[in-house]
């Protein structure tokens, strides 16, 4: 992606909101800062042939126990009509942005004004579906136990014997799937790292489709890793990795107060609960009883919801073309010829 059109994201940003756990109340003097914008792209973006529908302006600092330094910067720009898109199918990320409180909108101008006095006419129940299916991952993930990480690291450690080219599929048939010639250390009972269930191939929390190759298994094993062992004295200590935990029940807590009251609050009103279980206060059947309960919950509020069916997508439109066309006015100084 070229600087020009990084610095164009960055000086035509429209709206731009800290998000993350200063968004939520949940931020610590610790917390990574996270920020997400939207911006009207140059006119070839728009009617022309080139396109593009987000822009990473992100700083990246890691220290050496793989984790973020102070000095990292999460910051994401958003093309309009992206955002839009996003925000129609209430993506709950996207959701959250329309819905941030005025402390943490760090710039708006004019067209982002427009955008946020609409913001009521995305949230419909399709919300219900989508915040479910985040809340399902994150809790997917947050059950990761010692076990699981041990599995990944051993599954890793195996491919990384075997030639980049091998399928999945013939992996599982090698007899040196059980490690016992390739890590140390490993107990006579520890079970095959690769297993296949009905039609895939799982190790720990992955699941690979027969035909993948052993080095993309390997890249997308490292990447899991790196992100579990980020927080493994979390796995370790509580059996859970707690921050997936306190996601699932944010998640759920949006996902109710919207089929509630068609919009979003922040800083969150659960801030306490959602702070205990980020600090392990809670154990793992808790969690995920309490999660049991809160889909139960949204399933019954969604017979008496405020939200309608869909998003006023008539509405919403007017918006982006009224949008767009003030903005080639504003920036074409000279009408289009063939």
């Amino acid at each position: 992606m070229s600087e020009d059109l990084k610095e164009h994201a960055n000086r035509e940003c429209i709206l731009e909101v800290k998000t993350g756990s200063h968004l939520y109340g949940t931020n610590t003097p610790d917390s990574d800062e996270d920020y997400v914008g939207i911006f009207l792209p140059p006119k070839e973006y728009i009617i022309g042939l080139k396109n593009v529908e987000e822009v990473d302006l992100s700083i990246i600092s890691v220290g050496k126990d793989g984790k973020n330094t102070s000095d990292a910067i999460d910051r994401k720009m958003y093309e309009f009509r992206k955002f839009v898109n996003l925000a129609l199918g209430n993506n709950p990320n996207i959701l959250e942005i329309l819905f941030a409180n005025e402390e943490n909108i760090l710039h708006v101008n004019h067209y982002g004004e427009r955008l946020l006095d609409i913001r009521h006419c995305f949230p419909s129940q399709l919300c219900v579906k989508k915040f479910l299916e985040y809340a399902k991952s994150q809790k997917h993930k947050m059950i990761i136990r010692s076990d699981k990480h041990n599995e990944l690291n051993y599954g890793y450690g195996f491919l990384k014997t075997l030639p980049d080219k091998m399928t999945m599929s013939e992996v599982i048939l090698e007899p040196q799937n059980k490690m016992r010639s390739v890590i140390n250390d490993v107990s006579s009972s520890v079970i095959p790292c690769f297993m296949k269930r009905q039609s895939h191939i799982h190790c720990g929390d992955i699941c690979f489709e027969p035909g993948v190759y052993v080095k993309k298994a390997r890249k997308i094993l490292k990447e899991r890793i790196d992100k579990a062992t980020n927080r493994s004295d979390l796995i370790l200590k509580h059996g859970y990795d707690t921050k997936f935990a306190s996601h699932l029940i944010r998640l759920l807590f949006e996902g109710l107060t919207l089929v509630r009251t068609g919009k979003l609050e922040f800083p969150l009103p659960e801030v306490r609960v959602l702070k205990e279980i980020r600090n392990g206060k809670w154990e793992t059947e808790k969690v995920i009883a309490f999660a049991d309960g809160l889909v139960g919950t949204i399933e019954d509020a969604v017979k008496t919801t405020v939200l309608p069916k869909t998003p006023n997508y008539k509405q919403i439109e007017h918006l982006v073309i009224c949008t767009n066309l003030e903005w080639l006015n504003r920036t074409t100084h000279r009408a289009f010829r063939f």
